[in-house]
């Protein structure tokens, strides 16, 4: 069943038109960014967009501009690892197509505020991602806040699984909900 649902949230997704996920996307990262969340964390997880992902240029922008540290997800063998992230990074791309970097690696347990991405969403906070686990395997061992970002249209009902990492903020274009 979550197979048939990361199927359609993503066609749903890549479907949206340019100038409707521009502006959606906008909304949403105003919301995160004015934040009383946002502006309370110095250590920041965000993500690089792929397949009509929220954009997150802004948020990212905005932490360069407040002085925060904001790393980025890195794919090794089966878990993910945060790298720092910096203005004037090159990146290379992984085996899912994810820009990532070689910079020096953060602990989960040092990051304030995790910003994940989500396929489909649920009213309890639980994500459903592209199903490698990788989010839940890093989340699990970390205390930060959590807010997952999606459309309002990725909202959905279905259940989660034990090893399931709900979010503790969902945010979409209409503003930011806790779970």
């Amino acid at each position: 069943m979550k197979s048939d649902l990361r199927k359609s949230q993503l066609n749903r997704r890549l479907h949206l038109p340019q100038n409707e996920y521009l502006d959606r996307s906008k909304k949403i990262q105003t919301n995160i960014v004015e934040s009383e969340i946002f502006h309370e964390a110095n250590l920041i997880a965000c993500y690089l967009p792929i397949k009509n992902e929220v954009d997150t240029s802004y948020i990212i922008k905005s932490c360069f501009d407040l002085n925060k540290l904001i790393v980025l997800p890195k794919i090794i063998s089966n878990s993910m690892i945060f790298t720092l992230h910096k203005v004037d990074d090159t990146f290379v791309l992984n085996k899912f197509g994810i820009k990532e970097t070689d910079n020096e690696e953060i602990s989960v347990n040092d990051i304030e505020l995790f910003i994940c991405p989500c396929l489909a969403y649920n009213k309890s906070g639980n994500r459903l991602g592209y199903g490698g686990g990788y989010y839940d395997k890093a989340l699990s061992s970390s205390g930060a806040k959590k807010i997952g970002i999606a459309f309002e249209l990725q909202k959905l009902s279905f259940d989660s699984e034990p090893h399931d990492i709900p979010m503790d903020y969902i945010c979409n274009e209409n503003g930011l909900f806790t779970c």
